[in-house]
């Protein structure tokens, strides 16, 4: 019986073939680790190229908004006289550039109170009067500044007269501003920025952001000094979000104060705060002598940002004597170099002579610009930059 011969070629075919999968598989998975290797090495350096062209952002802090915006409509209730006579002793009886005042003998259904310090600004006036007439109130203010009298009217009567000292001549000192550029924290970048810029501005960091707890080690290393952006609850909440973790009306007082603690964690070595939006929440007197009270335990000063006219923040923490100031003028509400050199020129004006100014500007690219470009000028006015709490005081 004849046996069965094998192919002679047949073993090496299959080895042949075997060797060919083999191969084939390799080259497979060497095309697919070589793929993931370069999408890793794209996305590296992706996120590399985004540190340094983009602001460094955590998903928590992708909410903050700098400050309401402008075109909001705020819902203002009616004020009725009770109402207007006590925005009148916040804004100007004990307002910031009230020194005290006394009350002198009624003249008709006038009331008339003599204050002691400087005439407020047409700027302070201005927003106050504004204020008034959102609120469609029957109130009016009159200010005459050479003659050194406000009047109050009401329903076209007048019932109130302010009356501060003229004096014939002023003594010639220099101005004296503080810059405060909120909502940092979130770019070492824009902190090194600010750094370089041959002007004193004090940064004031919103707790939470990606890079807050890096912006104050950065910041101590140069000596500098800087704030807390507190949080707070604005006029369009929830519309507008101020951001996590934010002072809300209604809170509990152990809650209010468990989170001023959690900023001073959040910001340590911060040497006082001001607020972040707020323009609801500084309405309200309870509330902020909670906070207030937080920050003056732990010996911090409250500059008030003034987001509404109607704020009782620095009057509250004038009462409670704790180390106050409130803010004259907002620097950059457009972004646009030109209006906001403008704006710095106007503040350099406001502070004249004699006068105190504090100013608040966004770590906006075109804020920074403006300041490089008016840096030269700035040096050769007759102001000098301090840091905020050179101009914060006990009343």
């Amino acid at each position: 019986m004849a046996t069965k011969q094998k192919k002679p070629g047949l073993k090496k075919t299959r080895k042949r073939t075997k060797k060919k999968q083999l191969s084939q598989n390799m080259r497979i998975l060497l095309a697919a680790a070589f793929l993931l290797g370069f999408v890793a090495l794209c996305l590296v350096a992706l996120v590399n190229l985004r540190s340094i062209f983009l602001p460094d952002i955590s998903p928590s802090a992708e909410t903050f908004i700098y400050e309401e915006p402008s075109d909001v409509i705020h819902d203002l209730k009616v004020y009725s006289y009770a109402d207007i006579q006590e925005l009148i002793e916040n804004q100007l009886i004990n307002g910031p550039d009230s020194m005290g005042w006394r009350r002198l003998p009624d003249r008709q259904n006038v009331h008339v109170r003599e204050i002691f310090g400087d005439f407020p600004s047409s700027t302070f006036l201005s927003e106050l009067a504004s204020h008034i007439e959102q609120a469609d109130s029957q109130a009016q203010l009159k200010a005459s500044r050479k003659d050194g009298i406000i009047h109050l009217y009401w329903q076209n009567v007048l019932r109130l007269e302010l009356k501060y000292q003229v004096p014939s001549v002023l003594e010639s000192k220099q101005g004296r501003i503080a810059v405060i550029m909120d909502d940092m924290g979130g770019s070492l970048s824009t902190i090194r920025d600010l750094l370089r810029l041959r002007v004193v501005i004090t940064p004031s960091i919103l707790p939470g952001k990606s890079r807050a707890m890096a912006a104050t080690a950065l910041l101590q290393e140069e000596g500098r000094e800087y704030m807390i952006h507190i949080p707070m609850q604005p006029r369009s909440y929830p519309k507008t979000n101020p951001g996590d973790n934010a002072l809300l009306l209604g809170q509990s007082e152990n809650e209010t104060r468990r989170l001023v603690q959690s900023y001073m964690a959040g910001v340590p070595g911060a040497v006082g705060g001001n607020n972040h939006m707020g323009s609801r929440y500084t309405e309200e007197s309870d509330p902020m002598r909670i906070v207030l009270d937080e920050l003056k335990r732990h010996d911090l000063f409250f500059i008030d940002s003034r987001t509404i006219g109607n704020s009782v923040a620095f009057s509250e923490a004038r009462k409670m004597g704790l180390k106050t100031a409130t803010r004259n003028i907002f620097l950059d509400n457009r972004d646009d170099v030109t209006y906001i050199r403008q704006q710095i020129r106007k503040m350099v004006s406001l502070a004249g002579t004699n006068r105190e100014i504090i100013a608040i500007c966004h770590p906006h690219k075109e804020t920074l610009e403006a300041f490089r470009l008016e840096q030269d000028w700035l040096q050769q006015q007759p102001v000098e930059f301090l840091s905020a709490s050179e101009l914060v005081h006990v009343y």
